[in-house]
């Protein structure tokens, strides 16, 4: 894919339409040529896990005396175009407090910016078996940040680490990791499952750090049974117990916790991103 172009196969699959973006034919031939989006760009770097791909894009709006605000986003395929959207709408209605953003999103070079097969290791994985968290972690650091940094001017003090789900968990280990660097920390369901002990360590506050946590109403192993949910979904939710666990950190750190009504996990995704968003310039 090239910079700032997405197909309509591509498009499908970042809503959750994977399974019909694989079966379907591609019309994009017969429609005409891909999209390309207005002041975005993307690179790919190397990484000791294989390649990731970096999508970027800037406001319209000039710069601030002190800088844009940046938000550093896991998971391109989820959370780029949503963010650009966000920002771009706040472009127009400029709602009090939101700062103009630019959105740095980290994902995989495939048509569809998401790699299932190193998702996981490359988010939540031990270091220790092979690349995992910490490779990623110092790309981001010390390869992204830098490169994106010296094209665009931002605040260093509205510089924000966002990540869903395994993207959450990996978020808010950065924020504790590299407090030095992120204002900002915001985890979306996060999934602290993956090392409990480790994210429940009282020594992981940050005085200071502003941290926002999402979770969706759903997410919570009784109110997903009441809604109907599968009982293998419930015995999951219970098990993992997501919205407990992201409600203990969110008291030790003293965050901002926010739940979505009538949303379950995937679907907390899109408000998440929105409230994100406004929390930069908090």
């Amino acid at each position: 894919m090239r910079a700032g172009a997405f197909t309509l196969m591509g498009v499908l699959a970042m809503i959750g339409g994977e399974a019909y973006a694989q079966q379907a034919p591609d019309p994009g031939a017969s429609l005409g040529a891909p999209v390309t989006l207005a002041r975005s760009a993307s690179f790919d770097i190397d990484a000791p896990g294989g390649a990731m791909r970096v999508l970027v894009s800037w406001p319209e709006t000039p710069p601030p005396a002190e800088g844009y605000g940046v938000i550093y986003a896991m998971d391109a395929s989820w959370s780029f175009g949503t963010l650009r959207d966000v920002m771009a709408r706040h472009d127009v209605v400029a709602p009090a407090g939101v700062v103009p953003s630019v959105i740095v999103a980290i994902g995989w070079p495939t048509p569809d910016l998401v790699d299932m097969v190193r998702r996981g290791r490359d988010l939540v994985g031990k270091d220790a078996t092979g690349p995992g968290f910490a490779s990623t972690l110092a790309l981001l650091t010390d390869t992204v940040l830098p490169r994106v940094e010296a094209a665009l001017p931002v605040d260093p003090r509205r510089r924000m680490v966002l990540g869903h789900s395994y993207g959450g968990a990996f978020a808010l280990r950065a924020g504790f990791v590299r407090s030095d660097l992120f204002s900002h920390v915001a985890a979306g369901s996060p999934s602290i499952w993956t090392d409990p002990d480790w994210f429940l360590d009282p020594q992981r506050a940050v005085p200071g750090q502003k941290i926002l946590i999402a979770l969706g109403a759903l997410e919570y192993a009784d109110a997903a049974g009441a809604a109907g949910t599968s009982p293998e979904r419930v015995a999951r939710l219970r098990k993992r117990d997501m919205a407990g666990r992201a409600e203990r950190v969110a008291k030790m750190l003293d965050a901002q916790l926010v739940v979505f009504d009538g949303a379950g996990h995937g679907s907390s995704l899109l408000p998440f991103l929105d409230r994100a968003a406004k929390f930069l310039g908090e």
